[in-house]
């Protein structure tokens, strides 16, 4: 039976080419718009390389340390590493736990080149390898040994590796990182910078760098690390934060000159993470879930308005046939059925379109709308290009999520104008 419905929907197809046009046009912009943003969020939450364990991630990003007396006084950034060591590398039940810094920028010096280039640089440590997946080309990561005495190793990209040496073997290299030497360990594949957490063009053990390591405030709290925790499953996120609340109520019972830590939730599911915009307030995941559904309900209701205006009139013309099958039998059921599945089939085709559309979009824009998710379009960093890998676009999330889309407005548009279409008795379907 859905056969021959799609059959007969293809017939319409040629019987009716402008309408169709149009309406596989109308669909097609409509449903690029909504692929737009599923394409942007999949691609901050979704397991990417080399990310690719976000599902069981927990992140901490930022400490507040408030005053007691007078909640208007208030001081926050990220953990200091005491910090670090005494909460989070002492959790019990996960697979691993890294520290790492924003990427900062430092000069690299390149040969006889008088003016020096730049790269992004992140400090961390020997858990990093084991929260994300890396993929290393030639070498390794920086060893314990390493890392516990402060070496000075590196870690680079493939793409810095070509630009500083000319080639991607660059193990046992040195590199010259704001005027000091250090000995290149392994090369990895260059990841995108829409990889916030994890993204950077060298990656150096921070023991080598002293002044991040020391304790500077009062309360062995604030520093310039984020905390990542890889979980064996999602499903134990909740018994892992309960051992960072029984800490950090253990630290407020402490005096800290009237100051006590709030971690507002942390540390969240990564996928949270993408709502936490301010340091110094909880995430109210109703407000979120009420303002993405007024955007989702904005780009699927007006576009169905209008195809559903479209769909009505194309009705009005076809109420003789509809008057004539009732007249031999057919069912209001089976007439509905067959209006749906034509409108859904017009709706897929324009899905299609929507999604060739939409990964048109967020490949040739994709230097400000994969930044726009992160609280604004700041211009990319001196000597990064954004990039675009095919597991970022073609997965079946993406998919699944493009045809729910079809259905839904499919739904939305012709369900009230078949209804009340079909609603007409014989005789008024007959005398049009």
């Amino acid at each position: 039976m859905i056969g021959k419905y799609l059959q007969q929907s293809f017939m319409m197809l040629k019987q009716q080419p402008l309408f169709s046009c149009f309406y596989i046009v109308a669909t097609g912009l409509a449903i690029s718009m909504v692929m737009v943003l599923a394409v942007l969020y999949y691609i901050k939450i979704g397991d990417i390389y080399p990310e690719t364990h976000r599902s069981r991630m927990l992140v901490a990003s930022s400490a507040h340390m408030q005053y007691t007396k007078d909640t208007d006084w208030n001081t926050t950034w990220k953990f200091s590493i005491p910090f670090v060591k005494d909460c989070f590398y002492s959790l019990e039940g996960v697979e691993a736990v890294t520290a790492v810094s924003d990427a900062d920028s430092w000069f690299v010096k390149v040969g006889n080149v008088k003016r020096p280039l730049s790269a992004l640089v992140k400090l961390t440590d020997t858990g990093f390898w084991k929260v994300f997946d890396f993929s290393f080309i030639y070498g390794q990561p920086f060893t314990d040994a390493d890392f516990q005495s402060g070496m000075r190793t590196a870690v680079i990209s493939e793409d810095m590796a070509r630009r500083v040496f000319g080639k991607g073997d660059a193990v046992g290299e040195y590199i010259k990182l704001n005027y000091t030497d250090y000995r290149v360990c392994g090369v990895v594949k260059s990841p995108s910078y829409a990889m916030k957490l994890s993204y950077a063009q060298v990656w150096l053990p921070y023991t080598c760098q002293p002044a991040y390591v020391r304790d500077n405030n009062q309360w062995g709290v604030i520093g310039p690390f984020q905390v990542a925790v890889l979980l064996p499953s999602a499903a134990d996120a909740d018994r892992v934060k309960l051992q960072v609340d029984e800490y950090v109520r253990k630290f407020n019972t402490l005096p800290h000159d009237d100051y006590h830590l709030v971690m507002h939730g942390q540390p969240y599911l990564y996928w949270k993470t993408l709502f936490y915009v301010n340091d110094m307030d909880d995430l109210d995941f109703f407000v979120i879930v009420r303002q993405m559904g007024l955007w989702l309900l904005m780009l699927l209701l007006v576009p169905a308005l209008n195809l559903s205006g479209m769909i009505s009139s194309r009705m009005e013309r076809r109420l003789p046939e509809m008057g004539i099958r009732k007249a031999f039998g057919a069912t209001g059921e089976r007439l509905f059925s067959q209006i749906v599945w034509e409108n859904l089939l017009l709706t897929c085709l324009g899905g299609i379109m929507g999604l060739i559309l939409s990964f048109s979009m967020v490949y040739f824009a994709k230097s400000w709308l994969l930044t726009m998710l992160d609280g604004g379009t700041q211009p990319l960093p001196d000597s990064v290009q954004m990039s675009i890998t095919t597991d970022m676009l073609f997965n079946p999330t993406l998919f699944a999520v493009t045809f729910v889309v079809c259905v839904v407005l499919n739904l939305l548009s012709a369900l009230i104008p078949t209804c009340v279409a079909l609603k007409k008795d014989i005789v008024y379907s007959l005398a049009i």
